[in-house]
């Protein structure tokens, strides 16, 4: 019995305690600012000015920052160089899948092809969307780098509208290439045409009007002139492309020949056209490799609006499972026992 009463009594005591620390400690979040609360924790001698807490603030983000986005961060100029080789990585898995399990030829069949059956259209459905959305990724980075060019060299109007048209050409041929990689040309042959009319004729014109851009500012560097030469031999290999598969795919119904006798040139060269125009999209980002060198990525982040309401929501679930007394904050600011 007695020591049932002591039991009590201390538990009665940790309550008490425990009100009188959250009483106190809304008291003083209620009457100090979120800027003095982080002065009071980065301490005098990193804040000597008012620049001082910002960069203290970026300091303790930083520290908490995913290993993840500190790679992205410090070294973003891996992500063109990661992109390139994850999304032709994914079109050759995809193709010799297919060739081992036998469902196409080994000399160079139609991308598309490669994913028309199973096992190998699942795994190629799936990379390829990643790699679609890692090159969304490198375009908006590349649009933000640009955007940060243009108002620092105070670029005319008509130059910013180029970098917003080149954005949505290019996030729209990346949708392209996602189209492409989830309705296969056999059962979805109109969808799957017009994901890759995206991805190729508006991923071309996006190459061009980045090769603008960079011609405009950086002159005749080394990276304008990557992306000329890869801009004139993708418009080049895009041509071939259409040209020859439109004159198999005439002579095909017209019952000249087939891609195993007398059309087999037409055919070789309109499939190998098409892996490299597909490759030449995917590695004209390779040349944002120094320009991506020279910026960082900031992390997203999260600002808590109403800190009463937040404390009070999550306190109460934090404490209320455990049994212990919860106040209750009022929105005159005072504290209440629950």
């Amino acid at each position: 019995m007695l020591f049932g009463c002591l039991a009590h009594a201390v538990t009665v005591e940790s309550c008490v305690i425990s009100d009188r620390f959250w009483v106190q400690a809304i008291s003083e979040i209620q009457s100090k600012s979120p800027q003095e609360d982080v002065i009071r924790k980065a301490g005098p001698s990193e804040i000597d000015d008012r620049d001082g807490l910002k960069i203290h603030r970026e300091k303790v983000h930083s520290n908490k920052m995913p290993l993840m986005m500190m790679l992205l961060r410090r070294r973003l100029h891996y992500l063109p160089i990661f992109t390139a080789i994850f999304i032709i990585s994914a079109f050759f898995l995809s193709y010799a899948i297919s060739v081992y399990h036998g469902h196409v030829e080994a000399d160079f069949p139609y991308i598309s092809y490669t994913a028309v059956q199973a096992p190998e259209r699942c795994v190629f459905a799936q990379l390829v969307n990643l790699g679609a959305f890692l090159l969304a990724a490198n375009i908006y980075i590349r649009y933000l780098q640009m955007s940060e060019v243009i108002d620092l060299l105070n670029g005319q109007r008509r130059v910013k509208c180029m970098n917003r048209l080149s954005l949505i050409l290019g996030c729209l041929s990346a949708f392209g290439l996602t189209m492409v990689a989830n309705f296969q040309t056999v059962e979805m042959r109109a969808v799957h045409y017009t994901g890759a009319g995206l991805a190729f004729l508006l991923g071309m014109i996006y190459c061009w009007l980045q090769t603008s851009l960079s011609v405009r500012y950086c002159r005749w560097s080394l990276v304008a002139v990557a992306q000329l030469i890869n801009s004139i031999f993708l418009s080049a290999c895009l041509l071939i492309f259409v040209i020859s598969k439109t004159t198999f795919k005439i002579k095909e119904a017209q019952g000249v020949g087939t891609k195993w006798d007398s059309l087999r040139g037409v055919y070789l060269t309109s499939t190998i056209s098409e892996w490299l125009t597909a490759a030449s999209i995917v590695t004209f980002v390779l040349t944002f490799y120094r320009d991506f060198s020279r910026i960082e990525l900031k992390s997203p982040s999260v600002k808590i609006n109403d800190r009463d309401i937040v404390l009070q929501d999550y306190r109460f679930g934090a404490l209320s499972s455990s049994g212990s007394a919860v106040p209750d904050v009022r929105q005159n600011g005072h504290a209440g026992i629950v």
